[in-house]
């Protein structure tokens, strides 16, 4: 047993110096790798709830808006749409079962706060002899945060609004320019409306605009036949 204790003593075999400086200079590049790519894959999986909920919230608002905007009514000797320009629209709308009966509303995009709200504005009297508030019977926020689609560097309208080509007997569409004018407003037949809805979480980066879901959807306002455009479009 002494023998052997001697031999132990005496045996200095093992790690050098410089071997183990090796051995943990990979250890550490190992584990920078391992964190590099948990961290990435955070990062990801983090990008994939964005885009899923950014487009979840999207789908409604594009809904509400469709839905809103395909309910329009005249009244009485008024066009559905009052009024228009790049971020916002006003119309008579009827979403009750009651055939006699209108709302005025208001879609709006208000950039500063990167959202879009819809007013309603319950009227009182007969109908269509209705009178409207100054101010909104109700708001409701229709989706946040969102803003206008970006087609390379160049910025697209929330609301863009058509008309048949007078000479046309084809359908071709003529895009109006906004806002809209009296004279225009009533020879909209067709209003594209489109969106980016952006991630929840605070955008730190440029390129977190990026993760954003962009929504488009072309809406028939007006009842029109596109070969004889002269004639002009009618109610819903």
């Amino acid at each position: 047993m002494r023998a052997r204790l001697r031999q132990l003593r005496s045996d200095e075999s093992g790690f050098t110096l410089p071997e183990l400086l090796t051995a943990m200079a990979i250890g550490m590049v190992v584990l920078l790798a391992a964190f590099m790519l948990l961290d990435r894959a955070v990062s990801t999986s983090a990008e994939l709830s964005d885009r899923q909920d950014s487009a979840q919230r999207g789908r409604v608002a594009m809904e509400v808006i469709s839905r809103s905007l395909r309910s329009q009514v005249c009244l009485g000797d008024l066009q559905p749409i009052s009024a228009g320009n790049d971020n916002s629209v006003t119309f008579y709308a009827n979403l009750s079962s009651n055939s006699d009966s209108a709302d005025r509303r208001v879609i709006r995009y208000v950039a500063s706060e990167k959202r879009l709200y819809e007013d309603t504005y319950v009227g009182t009297g007969t109908f269509p002899d209705l009178t409207f508030p100054t101010t909104p019977t109700r708001t409701r926020e229709l989706a946040q945060p969102v803003q206008p689609i970006v087609d390379g560097t160049v910025t697209r309208p929330i609301f863009r609004y058509y008309r048949y080509v007078a000479s046309s007997t084809t359908g071709a569409l003529q895009q109006l320019t906004t806002p809209l004018s009296a004279a225009d407003a009533p020879d909209v037949v067709l209003m594209k409306v489109g969106f980016s809805a952006l991630p929840q979480r605070k955008v730190e980066r440029a390129t977190d605009l990026a993760d954003g879901t962009d929504f488009e959807s072309d809406i028939d306002v007006r009842l029109a036949d596109p070969t004889r455009p002269a004639e002009g479009p009618r109610c819903l």
